[in-house]
């Protein structure tokens, strides 16, 4: 595995985070294996901790599990992307990042048969890879810096298919193909020789690779009466989804030079002295293993849900190629909350009433090995849902199809500063759009 980016493989300790600017992630912790995971569900998700496996919902549905597509009973359109404002810290040294990109967008068209079924595509970030690390060494003559920068990352397009096999059961499958450019380079710059020649080696490798997600969902409803004979469903539902895991093919070359460090120094711009190597015939294969996810969802409806989950990446399996090491296997545990005042949305007014108020906790232990330790990550999200509603009339019924614009904040802690490592606080800020419609109406002629 990533048997070329041998060069990275020093303790974070001798790090002086220079700067940080990539697009998806500044997390020094990308340059392992595939890079930073990113998130397989959609914003409205984050807000509730990143809980989405046994969530029904009849204007959304959950990428990570497809059997939550018979729940649909409009078309939908999901879009996102997230800012991220950070501040990572070693013990001697601070520095402020900023990321950001698009995420993810998905559609989803369900069928009007005697079996609840839809189908689903999109794409989606699998991984993010973004970093530049530099740490200076002053105790040889003449004194150099090493500069360790990394980009890319992996993504996927999906196809996926929902069916209700008997009332209150659906199972679904997702259908992945992944694909993604990871580059890694190492520049050892002299800034103030000129007879030492600096030097730069960097791979660019291009991964694909397929593989499949298995979903099931299974709702138990209870009728509580309540005062003056009203009556109140209340949904249990439990999920469960299987990934195959997928070993990513990587093909691309690796290209080694020569270059005068002083003028990299000043102006940041590599002026070639002499080409030691390139070899556009590189390999290598990434494993990513298979993982298992179990929810709980409880609702009244759309007036409030409670979801638990935990999930576990068998990564203990894989080993890194480039120190030998095992990664640790990679488990999340979250739980999140959401509640809508007054979700009549087919009346004007008191619109603070039909908003939906998300909260949401998950602790994860991280697939990272450095030096024998395992990272943890901790996220407290909070989101807004603000509705969008457009009425439309079906077989001379007026109905009202709502449509969602989803903001979310989720503060994440990550690592530590002792044992030479780094630790890295966020502020994420995401927006998604839930746009629904009907489509394919049966028209009814007189």
């Amino acid at each position: 595995m990533l048997k070329n980016k041998r060069f990275l493989i020093i303790p974070l300790v001798c790090f002086v985070i220079e700067s940080f600017g990539q697009s998806g992630t500044s997390s020094p912790y990308s340059l392992t294996a595939i890079g930073e995971l990113q998130y397989d569900g959609f914003v409205q998700h984050v807000a509730t901790g990143g809980n989405s496996v046994s969530v029904r919902n009849i204007n959304s549905f959950s990428r990570a599990n497809p059997a939550s597509l018979t729940a649909l009973r409009f078309t939908v359109f999901d879009a996102g992307a997230r800012t991220s404002l950070g501040q990572l810290k070693t013990e001697t040294q601070q520095a402020n990042t900023r990321s950001g990109n698009f995420k993810y967008f998905a559609m989803a068209f369900p069928f009007q048969t005697k079996r609840k079924m839809a189908v689903s595509f999109g794409t989606n970030q699998m991984s993010d890879v973004g970093y530049e690390i530099k740490n200076t060494i002053n105790t040889d003559t003449p004194s150099y810096y090493n500069l360790f920068q990394g980009s890319g990352g992996m993504s996927r397009v999906y196809l996926g298919y929902g069916i209700e096999l008997i009332k209150n059961l659906s199972i679904g499958v997702n259908l992945d193909y992944n694909f993604g450019n990871i580059s890694a380079e190492r520049l050892k710059v002299y800034p103030r020789s000129n007879n030492t020649y600096s030097f730069f080696d960097g791979t660019l490798l291009s991964y694909r690779g397929g593989n499949f997600d298995v979903g099931v969902q299974y709702t138990i409803q209870n009728t509580v009466l309540k005062s003056e004979g009203e009556k109140s469903i209340i949904n249990h539902t439990f999920g469960a989804t299987y990934n195959s895991g997928v070993d990513l093919i990587g093909r691309g070359f690796r290209y080694a030079e020569t270059f005068d460090g002083e003028a990299f120094d000043q102006r940041g711009a590599i002026n070639t002295i002499d080409t030691v190597l390139f070899n556009d015939n590189n390999r290598d294969t990434i494993t990513k293993p298979i993982g298992f996810t179990v929810g709980y969802t409880i609702n009244n409806g759309q007036k409030w849900q409670l979801s638990l989950e935990t999930e576990q990446n068998m990564w203990s399996t894989v080993t890194d190629g480039i120190t030998g090491n095992k990664f640790f296997n990679n488990s999340r545990y979250s739980a999140g909350f959401s509640v809508t005042p007054k979700p009549v949305y087919g009346e004007k007014g008191e619109y603070l009433k039909k908003v939906r108020y998300s909260a949401g906790v998950r602790y994860e232990n991280l697939y990272y090995n450095f030096q024998g330790t395992q990272l943890n990550e901790l996220g407290i999200s909070f989101g807004l849902g603000l509705p969008v509603v457009k009425s439309i009339r079906i077989e001379d019924e007026k109905v009202a199809i709502v449509s969602m614009v989803n903001i979310t904040a989720e503060y994440v802690t990550r690592g530590t500063t002792t044992n030479g490592l780094v630790q890295e606080d966020y502020l994420n800020i995401a927006i998604g759009f839930n746009l629904n419609d009907k489509w394919f109406t049966k028209r009814k002629y007189r």
